[in-house]
């Protein structure tokens, strides 16, 4: 059957190119991390244009693929514009310094919060208290959560790969309920190229993918991230989620 044999080609490959998993915690890894992390942050506009998998476990434990496009527009360090476009849905989300706001072009409807003063803590409010996970928001704030090494429990050098046309140095890391992956353009410019996420919760072991390109030259002005509700657009109100569904994430 082709799929069982291109299967068992894929896991011969990775067995042949994949290092023996470790319980150590390589400091290379940790110090590509940071050089990131440092490289993001003095960042104080970009765009990225991202291509992104998802996978859905259906109840019998099968995994369902879904793809789509991921656009983050950041002006830092009050403003950022989020599209997440897929065939499933599309949601976008602003942010202008004072309000977040999430909008479904689809569905012709949108909410909003006061929020604070900078991206992270609008991050944090929109995650604590109305449940909402911007896409990728680590790279608005890498590097200035100084937990993260405490979290991890593995990391490796994997190996350099070609992502796109750029040669990138995959490095794997694994905390108690999530493994992750980050591929590391080895052109002095240290932005991740490529990012999975291996949820370890569920025994199917659902990933999320995504190909990051990057525009760190054209500036962004704060003006052009500020939502404007369409004509037809419809305002509701937004819910908190309260303190046991938060416990339970």
């Amino acid at each position: 059957m082709p799929f069982a044999a291109a299967a068992q080609e894929a896991a011969d490959t990775a067995e042949e190119a994949a290092p023996p998993a470790a319980p150590v915690i390589e400091p290379e890894a940790i110090s590509a991390l940071d050089r990131m992390a440092a490289a993001l942050q003095t960042l104080t506009s970009f765009e990225v244009k991202s291509d992104v998998t998802t996978d859905v476990v259906l109840e019998d434990g099968q995994k369902i693929e879904f793809g789509g496009t991921l656009d983050l527009e950041v002006a830092r360090p009050d403003a950022f514009k989020v599209v997440a476009d897929s065939d499933t849905r599309t949601r976008e989300m602003y942010y202008d310094g004072a309000k977040f706001t999430i909008y479904s072009p689809k569905l012709g409807f949108y909410a909003s919060f006061d929020a604070p003063a900078t991206i992270g803590m609008t991050l944090d409010k929109a995650r604590t208290e109305f449940g909402i996970e911007v896409p990728l928001a680590d790279l608005f704030t890498w590097g200035t959560d100084q937990t993260v090494r405490a979290r991890v429990k593995q990391a490796m050098v994997v190996r350099p790969e070609t992502i796109t046309g750029r040669t990138c140095m995959h490095y794997a890391f694994r905390q108690e309920k999530v493994d992750w992956q980050v591929w590391i353009e080895d052109s002095g410019k240290m932005l991740p190229c490529k990012i999975v996420i291996t949820s370890r919760v569920d025994p199917a072991m659902p990933q999320y993918t995504a190909v990051l390109h990057w525009d760190i030259d054209t500036p962004i002005e704060k003006a052009s991230l500020a939502f404007a509700p369409p004509a037809d657009a419809h305002e509701i109100a937004i819910e908190e989620v309260d303190d046991q569904e938060e416990s339970e994430q």
